[in-house]
């Protein structure tokens, strides 16, 4: 073998370590690792299809069976402006339809029954579009991104800021964000349900995370953020929902990520821990493994299986039963979100780059029930979430 062809199948083999242990477009758990100005530009789309699984007719009393089916289309454009700055424009539009919990009551048995809004009754659209920018300087990046997003009852105008400082060459980013929405609602047939006719809420986070780069095939970061809202925290489309009109979140997130260079493939692994006050408590576990599979094929290919773990305690004002004889100002929702349970998903993605183009494509299942839950039960919730998701996205570079 030549000289050149062992220098390189050595880049090549670095640079799958690289990508194994660095996340996809269009994702959120991604980590970040060293800042620098793109060197070219890049534009994602993405297509998810979530679905609900139908509820069965005996967890019902009246009200259609079909839960939500959505649709989710994003656009981004990642663009050098200057050697120095980077510009990131990102558009969504989501479609959803299908029956949600109206309110829940009891059967002849006692035992809580859901009642559903008619499928033909929702129908909503959501656009969102942002814009945002980085100037990058020796061992600094500064972000700035404002947007907003609409939906046939519901408008969001938010701002983004963030600043990272790389030190111990490099090798250590300390990163600090913070985000402030501005939302309001204004619900659909107000009048014909004796629903709120607009209201609005405010919304400030702030994160601290710190990421380090262990060594060639390993790394490691851990945040925490908070997160203040205020105004309207009710769901106005149950019948019977009122929450406390303020809300403080807190979270801890931890990821690392190894590359496993004698099996081409790398360990993704990330825990959170939440809590707010409205007396609910996660913990959320997932694990990825990215296996490289280029070995057998001419193109770089990536088979990514993942399972994830989730489960909550309950808020202090859940009941699986509405008191309508209750006084109507005190907090009770029996909204399954604010529920205790536990959920287990499973996924498969496969990753293709081709070039100047990257493709993924994969799937989800998700099935949550009140027995996963690692807290104690006291009011099972009936109208906890089965679903499905499948996606595919194209990042193209030039």
């Amino acid at each position: 073998m030549s000289k050149r062809s062992v220098h390189n199948k050595i880049k090549k083999r670095y640079s799958r370590s690289i990508l194994a242990l660095s996340g996809t477009a269009l994702t959120l758990s991604s980590m970040s690792y060293a800042d620098a100005p793109p060197t070219q530009s890049t534009v994602s789309i993405k297509s998810t299809n979530y679905q609900e699984d139908d509820l069965l007719s005996n967890e019902v009393l009246f009200g259609e069976l079909s839960r939500y089916d959505i649709d989710v289309h994003q656009f981004q454009l990642v663009t050098p402006v200057t050697r120095n700055s980077s510009l990131q424009v990102n558009g969504s539009y989501d479609s959803l339809s299908g029956a949600s919990p109206w309110f829940t009551s009891a059967n002849s048995e006692g035992e809580p029954i859901v009642n559903l809004s008619g499928a033909s009754g929702i129908y909503d659209t959501r656009r969102e579009l942002s814009i945002g920018g980085s100037y990058y300087l020796e061992n600094e990046t500064v972000n700035l991104s404002i947007g907003r997003s609409a939906e046939n009852d519901y408008n969001a105008a938010f701002i983004n800021f963030g600043f990272t400082h790389q030190l111990n060459n490099r090798l250590t980013t300390i990163g600090v964000n913070t985000s402030i929405s501005n939302d309001e609602i204004f619900p659909t047939d107000a009048e014909k349900f004796n629903r709120i006719k607009s209201a609005s809420k405010r919304s400030v986070s702030t994160a601290l995370s710190i990421s380090h780069i262990i060594n060639r095939f390993s790394a490691y970061q851990t945040a925490i953020s908070v997160t203040n809202q205020k105004g309207f925290l009710s769901d106005p489309y149950k019948l019977r929902d009122v929450r406390p009109n303020s809300k403080s979140q807190y979270a801890w997130t931890n990821s690392f990520r190894i590359f496993f260079e004698k099996m081409d493939a790398a360990l993704h692994s990330n825990y959170r821990l939440y809590h707010d006050d409205f007396g609910i408590g996660s913990h959320t576990v997932d694990f990825s493994w990215h296996q490289n599979l280029s070995t057998y094929i001419p193109f770089d290919l990536r088979f990514v299986p993942s399972i994830r773990y989730y489960t909550q305690s309950s808020a202090n004002f859940f009941t699986n039963i509405d008191d309508f004889s209750s006084d109507p100002l005190a907090p009770q929702s029996s909204d399954y979100r604010l529920a205790a349970f536990g959920a287990i998903s499973a996924g498969i993605n496969f990753i293709a780059d081709l070039n100047n183009l990257r493709i993924t494509a994969g799937g989800e299942r998700d099935q949550a029930k009140s027995k996963y839950s690692a807290y104690n039960v006291s009011r099972p919730s009936t109208a906890l979430v089965r679903f499905s998701r499948i996606s595919i996205g194209f990042d193209f570079s030039y």
